[in-house]
C-alpha cells in the first residue's frame, strides 16, 4: 500500500497522499485541543464544534492515506464504513470502524447544531452535556485514525 501524488493547488511541490493525510491527521490534533479548551471556558458548542472537526480530519486522513475519494462535506460516514470489509487493512482498525461510523454520524449531526443551532433557538447550554461526549469521541477517532496510519505507514516520527 503506497501513497499516490496530489498536485496540490497551495504550494509549488508535488505532496503525495501521504503527506496531505500527515497534515490532516496533525490539524485533526489542534482541533482537539481547541475542543478541550472550549470545554474549559464553558464555551460548549465551540468545543462540539472542534470535537467534530477532529474527528472529520482524522477519518479524511485515513480515507486520503489509502487513495480513497470521498465527498466534500462534513460527514464522511458512507465512506468510511467501507473500510471494515477491507482485508488488507489491520484487522483491529476495522474492528472499530463501525464504532467511528457511529460516532462520526452523530458528531456529524451534533456539528451542524453547534454551529447553527441558534437558528432552531439552540442556546449554548444544551451543549454543556453534549461536550464531553463529544470530545471522547472525537479522541476515540484520533487515536484510532493516528495509529492505523503510524501502523500501515510507518510514520511515528512524523506525529511526534
Amino acid at each position: 500500500m503506497g501513497p499516490g501524488r496530489y498536485q496540490g493547488g497551495g504550494g509549488d511541490r508535488a505532496l503525495n497522499t501521504l503527506d496531505i493525510a500527515l497534515l490532516a491527521l496533525k490539524r485533526s490534533e489542534r482541533w482537539i485541543e481547541s475542543a478541550k479548551r472550549g470545554l474549559s471556558d464553558s464555551r460548549w458548542d465551540d468545543a462540539v464544534y472542534s470535537a467534530q472537526m477532529c474527528s472529520e480530519h482524522a477519518a479524511k486522513a485515513v480515507l486520503i492515506s489509502l487513495g480513497i475519494d470521498f465527498p466534500k462535506q462534513h460527514d464522511v460516514s458512507d465512506v468510511f464504513v467501507t473500510l471494515k470489509d477491507r482485508r488488507d487493512l489491520p484487522s483491529d482498525f476495522r474492528g472499530k470502524v463501525e464504532d467511528m461510523v457511529e460516532k462520526l454520524a452523530s458528531l456529524a449531526a451534533e456539528r451542524a447544531l453547534a454551529g447553527y443551532g441558534f437558528e432552531e433557538g439552540i442556546g449554548v447550554e444544551y451543549f454543556e452535556k453534549v461536550a464531553p461526549d463529544a470530545i471522547e469521541d472525537a479522541e476515540f477517532i484520533l487515536q484510532h485514525c493516528r495509529k492505523f496510519v503510524i501502523e500501515v505507514f510507518g510514520v511515528e516520527k512524523e506525529l511526534s
